[in-house]
């Protein structure tokens, strides 16, 4: 710890970032975040990475957040800075992922609206719909306490972002050094003992149990708990698509997707729903909100019974209304109801079903990227009819390693968000899946990629459209189609002018190889796979 008689606020920020392990930040800079720019370099423990939008800062701290589990931190100048940023925070929101947005301010004397200063703005109020909490920092001596005001709102409870922001004047300001405080450690609370009874009695009375594993049984790290009470309920897991890699795709319990096949509006999806739903006689879901895509806009059929853990208290009984239900933590509820049940290990009652055939038109991507991808791989699909797939039927082994904007279906976020992956894990395969428009929303980030040292595989999907809603218009409209069709660039003059690799791939054979080889390079490749 440095004692020189004083330091800005920015340095203390700096800091107690640093004391909570933050070795990451993404961000794009601005004239009231400099002062911070200033503090991050006079000093080694934290590496800062540039993206070429504030949009994309966020999905990278995301991405980050994701693949390991803790907060991804970002950067963005206030007012039209943090309102770029404001569809990572939304996404991040929906899916309760933890990350920090640090926002510089105008100088006190400019708060509020019509001020004068430029970048005036009211970002805090903006913000709140879509963040857990909006700290505001007034006085230099306060900002370590911010920092761990916010690192509690990001941790404890169910995850989501925060915008925290302190005016330029104040990062400016200097205080006189003292000790900071060690780091408060908060304890999540236990689960209600009577609850957990009642649960463990109601599945007791199940022959046919089955489990459906949300995102917040990978947000709480509850996936070793999952296993155990499958094997002994010998229940069948389904998963949703933040509930993705709960259990290896491998383990024996592991049947997917509560559906084989989702429709591009997630509507008239009866006959694709797994039989093991109208076969089982009892249903607990750990840390899942019953999202439409998940359960099909709602017609997902249910057991005669339901039980439902959940940490948030809102989301018991929002669409579905449980006989049981526990609110708490996710690993901390499994840990406490595998003490009041039997330990020996029920045989399964049912085996996987068989999917039917689903895949895209002239190539099959996923069974490519099956034959290939190292097992350790980490696949960020953007919002891609081939996400779709992957979320159902790609395998993938290793906890975390299935990245997607389930709930607010962000395009774009599948590059910038590999790279915040990339960022965590450089020993990794990092493979992006993104659709032609899904890539050119976030193109640029190709220069953070190579600027950054960050390389990672796209697998681009060309079909000249918006497959999706073209397929709603097609579906809904009598192929009345409309600003679906696409004027796309000449992609492999893009991956040149950026200086990354490129393949233009139409058969399996040649996907394959170009796969083998992009991922045998520590060289950012883009593959372009055109679509019939």
């Amino acid at each position: 710890m440095s004692h020189s008689p004083n330091r800005s606020a920015a340095d203390l920020l700096i800091q107690r970032l640093a004391q909570w392990g933050v070795r990451h930040l993404f961000g794009y800079p601005g004239g009231q975040l400099t002062p911070i720019y200033d503090a991050l370099y006079r000093q080694s423990a934290i590496r800062h990475y540039l993206a070429r939008h504030e949009q994309a800062a966020g999905f990278m701290a995301d991405g980050f957040a994701r693949a390991t589990g803790q907060p991804g931190v970002c950067l963005a100048v206030c007012g039209p800075g943090v309102y770029n940023a404001a569809t990572p925070l939304a996404t991040a929101h929906t899916d309760s992922i933890p990350v920090l947005l640090i926002s510089g301010q105008v100088p006190r004397a400019g708060r509020g609206l019509r001020s004068g200063y430029y970048h005036e703005n009211e970002q805090a109020a903006a913000c709140a719909a879509f963040t857990r909490a909006q700290i505001r920092v007034d006085e230099p001596a306060e900002v370590v306490a911010a920092v761990d005001r916010a690192w509690q709102q990001l941790t404890t409870g169910r995850p989501g972002p925060v915008l925290l922001e302190v005016p330029v004047d104040v990062l400016r300001e200097e205080v006189a050094a003292t000790e900071f405080p060690p780091c408060p450690v908060w304890s999540p609370a236990m689960p209600d003992s009577a609850a957990l009874a009642r649960l463990a009695e109601l599945l007791s009375g199940w022959q046919r149990p089955l489990l459906l594993a949300g995102g917040g049984v990978v947000s709480s790290g509850a996936e070793s708990a999952l296993d155990t009470l499958a094997r002994r309920l010998g229940a069948p897991v389904m998963h949703t698509a933040n509930g993705k890699c709960a259990l290896p795709a491998s383990h024996p319990l592991a049947v997917g997707m509560p559906w084989s096949q989702v429709t591009s509006d997630i509507s008239g999806m009866a006959e694709f729903f797994s039989p093991l739903l109208r076969q089982a006689d009892g249903l607990l879901a750990i840390g899942c909100r019953f999202g439409q895509l998940c359960t099909g806009s709602w017609t997902m059929p249910l057991p005669p019974s339901l039980a439902h853990i959940d940490i948030d208290p809102e989301e018991i009984g929002r669409h579905y209304k449980p006989t049981v239900a526990v609110v708490a933590d996710a690993r901390l509820a499994l840990e406490g109801l595998l003490e009041r049940l039997p330990t020996t290990e029920r045989t399964p009652w049912a085996n996987r079903p068989t999917l039917p055939p689903w895949q895209l038109p002239g190539i099959d991507v996923l069974g490519t990227l099956e034959r290939v991808l190292p097992a350790d791989t980490i696949l960020c699909a953007d919002v891609t009819r081939v996400a779709y797939l992957a979320m159902n039927r790609l395998p993938l082994q290793h906890r975390r390693s299935f990245l997607h904007p389930a709930g607010a279906v962000s395009m774009g976020y599948g590059l910038p968000a590999a790279l915040g992956a990339r960022a965590a894990y450089p020993d990794r395969p990092i493979v992006v899946l993104v659709g032609d428009g899904g890539l050119q929303m976030s193109a640029l980030e190709l220069a953070s990629s190579v600027q950054e040292r960050l390389p990672v595989v796209i697998v681009l999907i060309n079909d000249r459209c918006l497959t999706l809603i073209k397929a709603t218009q097609e579906r809904r409209y009598a192929n009345r189609f409309i600003a679906v069709d696409l004027h796309n660039p000449d992609f492999g003059q893009l991956a040149s002018a950026f200086g990354v690799g490129y393949h233009r791939v139409e058969r399996e054979q040649e996907l394959e190889a170009a796969l083998r080889q992009a991922l045998g390079q520590e060289q950012t490749t883009l593959i372009e796979v055109v679509l019939p």
